[in-house]
Formats: C-alpha cells, structure tokens, sequence
C-alpha cells in the first residue's frame, strides 16, 4: 500500500498558480509513471492487471496518489515503496509518500472477506509509517541561515529570473519542482478538460492563458471541492457486496474492486469533460451564458482522482460547474454498469457527490479557501442522512472578509440567538425521490435560483429592477432582527409588489419555513449567490413548491 498524504497542503501552499498546477500534476506521478517505471525495474514489464497467480505484482488500483497492490513476496513490496518514494524524494520534493508492505498470507483458497480484512489492515498501518519518520518540512532545515523562498516560504535553493518581477529571486526546491512540472502538467490538463483535439501548442497557449486570468486578473476565484457519497462504506462492505453476487473468491474480489474504482474514475472524469464543454456551447440565441478565456472556462481541474474532484476557476462559474458537475456524476454513475449496475445487483443505494464551493477574492490565502471548501462539502453531505446516498448536494459561502475563515463561525454569525438559521444550505441537486420528512422543501437548487430570479427581475418598459437595491438591503437588515421585524417588512414589500415578492417567500407570507423545528430561510443564500449566478427567468412553481 503506497499512499500521499498533505496532498492539498503541498498543492495550495502558494498562491502561485503556475505551481498549483504543477504541484498537482507531480502527485499524479505516484500511480502513473513512477509505478510504471516501478514495475518495470521489478518485473521487467509495465503490466500492471496480469493475475498474482502468474505474475510477481498485480496492481489492485491506482488512483488519487495512491496504490493497492498484491506481491508474490514482501521484498517485492519493500523493492516497489523503495524505488517510488525514492523518485518522490528525487523529483517532487515537499512531497509526502509512504508505503507499507502487509503480512504474507496464503493465496490458495483466500476468500473475499479474507482478503478485504488484509487489504484493510495493511491500510491501518499507513498512518504509524508515515508517523514514525520526520514529515517534509524538516527535509528543509533553515539552518545555516539561507533566503527565503518568496513562495513558499522554505529555505531557497537557488536564485531564479521571474516574468512578473525585475530582480532575480530565490525560490526553493519544492517550488521549483512544481515550476518545472507546469509544461508537462499541461497535456494532463487538457486530457482532462477534452481539449486533445485542439493540438498540443493551441492546448497549451489556452491554458497558460485562463492559469494567468486566474493568477493576475480574476477579481473572485473559488475552490470547488467535490466527494462522492458513501464511498468509504461502500468500500468497507465491499466484500459483502460481491458475495451477495455469488463471487466468494479473493480473484473475483480484486476484480470487482479494481473494475468499481475504474468505473468511479471513469465517470469523474466524464463528468468534468461533459460540463467543460456544456460551458463553452452558446445558448439558444446566440450568447455565451459564461465568460470565456481564450475559449475556454476559467477553471483548472487540480485534483480528480477516484471520487475526488477539486477545482480552482473564477468566481462566476464556480456555482454554476459545481451543480452540473454534480448531475453529471451521478447521473453517469447510475448508468455505469460497473458502479451503478454493480450497486443495483448488490441491492445498495447508488453513488451521488457533494459539494462546497468557496468563493474568495484573488490574493486570499489558497490554502485557508481549500479548507473552507471541504468543510462546505463536509455541511452538504447531511443529505446522505437525510435523503441518502445516491442523492446530491452543494454548500457555498462568499468570504467577503479577509481574516482565515471556520465554517462554524461563519454559520454562528447567521445563527439567530433563538435558533433560526438565516441560510439554507445545502441545497440539493437533482431528483429528490422521497423526502417523508420534507428536509429538501424549498432548498433544492431550483428554490435558489427562483429566488435570485425575484432579486434581478427587471421591469419590462424601463428596464430597473423590480425589487430596489435599497429594497433588497432593507429585507437583509430585517433578517438580524429577527422573524418578526423580517416578516413585517416582506409583507410590506409583498403588498406593494405582488406576485414579483412570491418568489421570495417560504411559507405563507412568511421568508421562513421549518425543517425539524428549526426555522430557515433562503433570502440571504440568494443575496450572496446574485453575483455569482445566471439570472433566469421567472420559473413556475410546481405544486409540492407552492407556500403553504
């Protein structure tokens, strides 16, 4: 079992995009060509899915920055950790790679369970390897007194010419490492973003184009971070989950895993190319509902790995990718015959994802708008308890402060001393097919969007607003004072505008309504969201949606 850890650390310690991307690109190389390079000094061969029974290494999977696979013999195992965290150390430093050889066991007549109990036992060891030896940081040591890396901080390792800057300046391994993996970062980047058939030069130029829109000229950038629902139980029943199909053997166990984490990988990336180009196309008169950089979304898929997505990109697409992003997975991992068809023959609930979406201004902290993010995602994932697993959803917050950010104060601030939460989130994405508990009334995606709807609706004869700024700003104000001051106004607003209020309402003529005796509402969420959202239509409601 081979492993990274800090992957996002080491990717965001710099607000420096050029390494972003490189930083990124270098994890990728643990299961690609460091283990082909690997296997092929071992075994004299880059085959990595020949059976153990024939073959010295049979790779189980190869993802996200890490590896599982069985070994003939434990020096084998030791030979392969060895040479990759050796090549880390070599081309990646900073980087942090572990690896674990588990105990030998007998392969004739290994049952599934057995070997899902072993492969999971090998896994718990990784955390007391990786403990037992001094972490990347001290591989820098800043005595005797050395410059500063002007990115990231470490003691530098040579003095280099910027493009952005007149004097030379220091920069460090690491950073280096990672300036230097940005060409050949490139090509996985438009592989990824299906832009292959553009050619190679054309790919390049775009994207060096929308790396430094984001670097230098985007006013808000977000983080999007996407994990998939249930994952790690899926994996840790499924050896439960093949023998409810009749396949006891550990060869059939190793096969399933493999075809399921291939198939997880396959529909993430699927979906990221899918929505890439959904972006790109025109609407139906003509006009590019997003902005363009040199023909291209202004995102970069850092991260994407098994069920793992995290993407910087500007501000204003952030929200929009994050929901589509989100129906194209599940809705290709329902479809999927080695995910969701696997699931369905297991009698299990299918595979969905969720969201958090940070959107911050440009020169904050990148790693601080990572955290933000998975916490955000972390705040979604309650639709798994709620509606279940194969059901997705998406949290968001704008940072308009500077300070580091915790999503628990964060939502403490919007938290009333009687309990009302003035947002909403999550808010789900796609179908909702039960719902006994009405935990998704009125904060589906469509709610939102109905509610920005109501916030930009412009008249038809002179073009202004319906509703005011100073109107808009009057309701928020109301919210900190509580339901009752923030009812009486809306339904002053509501008496003078009518029908254009409605959409704003939660229940009656009321912006709140109740989950589980808590009182929500959604204004504030649709407030925030207004500059970062395609302003739709007026959209009907249907008749579950109507105010009680």
């Amino acid at each position: 079992m081979i492993a990274t850890s800090g992957n996002q650390r080491f990717i965001f310690a710099s607000n420096k995009r050029r390494e972003n991307v490189g930083a990124s690109h270098l994890i990728t190389r643990v299961e690609e060509r460091w283990l082909d390079e690997a296997l092929l000094a071992v075994t004299g061969s880059e085959e990595r899915h020949r059976s153990i029974t024939g073959h010295p290494v049979e790779i189980v999977t190869a993802n996200a920055g890490g590896i599982t696979a069985l070994v003939r013999e434990p020096e084998i195992g030791r030979e392969l950790v060895t040479r990759i965290t050796l090549q880390a150390l070599r081309e990646a430093p900073g980087l942090d790679v572990c690896g674990v050889v588990g105990e030998a066991v007998e392969w004739d007549g290994l049952g599934a369970s057995a070997l899902a109990k072993l492969i999971r036992q090998t896994r718990g060891m990784l955390p007391a390897a990786q403990m037992s030896r001094p972490g990347p940081q001290l591989r820098f040591p800043g005595v005797p007194i050395a410059a500063r890396c002007l990115s990231s901080g470490l003691p530098a390792a040579q003095i280099v010419q910027s493009t952005s800057r007149e004097r030379p300046e220091p920069r460090s391994a690491p950073s280096m490492a990672k300036l230097n993996a940005f060409p050949e970062a490139l090509d996985r980047l438009a592989d990824e973003m299906g832009m292959s058939g553009l050619g190679k030069q054309e790919a390049h130029r775009r994207l060096a184009r929308v790396v430094d829109w984001l670097n230098n000229k985007a006013e808000w950038v977000a983080v999007v971070h996407a994990d998939g629902n249930g994952m790690g139980r899926v994996f840790q029943e499924f050896s439960a989950i093949v023998e409810k199909l009749g396949h006891t053997t550990a060869e059939e166990y190793v096969r399933h895993l493999r075809d399921f984490s291939q198939g997880v990988d396959d529909c993430a990336a699927e979906a990221l190319r899918r929505v890439v180009a959904a972006m790109k196309k025109p609407d139906g008169e003509g006009r590019r509902p997003f902005r363009l950089i040199a023909g291209e979304p202004a995102l970069l898929p850092l991260v994407l790995g098994g069920d793992d997505l995290t993407v910087v990109c500007d501000g204003s697409i952030a929200l929009p990718f994050a929901e589509q992003y989100l129906t194209e997975f599940a809705r290709l991992a329902r479809e999927n015959k080695r995910v969701g068809g696997l699931l369905r023959q297991a009698e299990r609930q299918g595979l969905g994802a969720c969201a958090g979406v940070a959107i911050v201004k440009r020169h904050y902290p990148f790693h601080s708008a990572v955290g933000l993010a998975e916490e955000l995602t972390k705040e979604a994932k309650a639709v798994k308890g709620a509606l279940g697993q194969d059901h997705c959803a998406l949290s968001f917050h704008v940072l308009y402060e500077s300070a580091v950010a915790e999503l628990s104060r964060l939502r403490e601030e919007t938290t009333l001393p009687d309990g009302t939460r003035l947002t909403a989130q999550p808010y789900v994405v796609g179908d909702v097919t039960k719902d006994p508990h009405g935990w998704a009334r009125h904060r589906h995606w469509n709610d939102l969007l109905r509610r920005i709807a109501a916030l930009t609706r412009t008249d038809e004869e002179d073009g202004r607003r319906v509703l005011s700024g100073a109107q808009a700003h009057d309701l928020r104000g109301g919210l900190f004072h509580g339901r009752g001051v923030a009812d009486a106004r809306y339904r002053l607003l509501a008496d003078r505008l009518g029908r254009d209020a409605d959409d704003l309402a939660g229940e009656g003529r009321s912006l709140f309504w109740k989950v589980e005796g808590q009182a929500l509402t959604g204004l504030l969420d649709a407030m925030n969201a207004t500059g970062f959202l395609p302003r739709p239509e007026r959209t009907e409601r249907t008749e579950q949606e109507q105010p009680a």
